[in-house]
């Protein structure tokens, strides 16, 4: 029977807890019930909040999948107009509060309403109906068209990372994973006050290795990873985790090590839903490491190279989708009215061909890769 390493009392089916050793919040699918029992597991409520409110924005984007819930929605701004928006999955845009245009032509009544998302939807519908009782709100969200708009600015957003909050959080990660893969508790034992409560200095911090390649901006691969080493010649222990292949930490889990030799590795590739077999080469001697974790250098450049290169694969990842999106709408327009037992020609091919073609070189155009004449 497996002990928590928090308390070290016994995990029974009465106090199991499954650890998400990265946040699931961000994307992290590493988990096991055989870590933290559930009456330690409130402890790091805070920490593991503050880190995921600020890692936020970035799953929002990349459209990153929970196992329970959706991303919260974050404000935005649009650049050229002002105008206060909400961020949601993918990196989509809605408004913040529903607007409604009800217009009349003679019998006929038109409805035109912008929501975040289909529960917005139906809450301004119902609104709407204590005016208008002869609105169905069911059946206008059953026959609703569904409408999309692209914008031609750029948004702005608040994007904060830092703080001993979140180092803790990151503390808890290589402490979780260490002892997930065999570590022994005794190694880490002084952390646990540090993680619960701050009660620790010079734990953790930025750390961005030359050796360590960001992106695979070809696969459009964005990577979390942990990677722990144990040197009981140098008797160091320290972890190196990286997250969304942009924010990067080492952490000295022990000064005193007296342990075997250790090394463990894990990476999963949070677009593409899956783990990754790639070892990062990160050896550092214990002076490379006491001096990375309590110098505290700024990193400043780093981490805005890093964070520029991020922003250059969601770039890349939205155009892409979108450009699916576009010509995924134009084959389902094509076909709508086709009847099934069609024979599908070479004429219909070409036509199909073409259509598709003239709205891809459209969105090039819209999106600047190329200017007519």
């Amino acid at each position: 029977m497996s002990k928590c390493y928090i308390c070290e009392y016994k995990i029974s089916p009465n106090n199991i807890y499954k650890e998400h050793i990265i946040l699931n919040s961000i994307g992290g699918r590493l988990k096991s019930s055989s870590l933290i029992c559930n009456k330690c597991a409130p402890h790091f409520d805070g920490i593991d909040a503050a880190l995921g409110k600020q890692l936020n924005t970035i799953g929002l984007v990349l459209d990153i999948k929970r196992d329970r819930g959706k991303n919260p929605y974050t404000k935005a701004k649009i650049v050229s107009t002002g105008e206060e928006v909400s961020l949601i999955s993918g990196g989509k845009i809605a408004p913040i509060k529903p607007t409604i245009d009800v217009r009349y032509d003679g019998d006929n009544v038109y409805l035109s309403v912008s929501t975040r998302d289909e529960n917005q939807m139906r809450e301004a519908l119902n609104g709407l109906k204590r005016n208008h009782p002869w609105i169905d709100v069911q059946e206008l969200m059953s026959n609703a068209i569904k409408r999309q708009e692209f914008i031609d600015s750029p948004l702005k957003y608040q994007l904060t990372f830092g703080g001993e909050e979140a180092f803790r959080a990151i503390c808890k990660m290589a402490t979780s994973f260490y002892i997930y893969k065999g570590g022994e508790r005794n190694h880490i034992s002084h952390l646990i006050p540090y993680i619960i409560d701050g009660q620790l200095n010079n734990t953790v911090w930025h750390y961005y290795p030359e050796n360590v390649t960001n992106y695979n901006s070809e696969n459009i691969e964005v990577l979390h990873t942990l990677f722990v080493v144990g040197n009981p010649s140098e008797k160091i222990l320290y972890a190196y985790i990286d997250l969304f292949s942009t924010f990067k930490f080492l952490v000295l889990l022990s000064d005193r090590y007296t342990g075997k030799e250790y090394q463990e590795f894990y990476s999963f590739d949070v677009i593409g839903q899956k783990i990754m077999d790639k070892v990062s080469e990160i050896n550092l001697s214990r002076d490379e490491v006491l001096k990375t974790v309590t110098l505290r250098e700024n990193n400043l450049q780093q981490i805005q190279n890093s964070i520029s290169c991020l922003f250059k694969v969601i770039n890349d990842k939205q155009i892409y989708e979108s450009f699916s999106k576009q010509v995924e709408n134009v084959i389902e327009n094509f076909f709508q009215d086709i009847p099934q037992d069609t024979v599908f020609t070479q004429e219909m091919s070409s036509e199909l061909a073409i259509e598709c073609t003239d709205k891809i070189a459209a969105l090039l155009q819209e999106k600047g890769f190329f200017n007519q004449e």
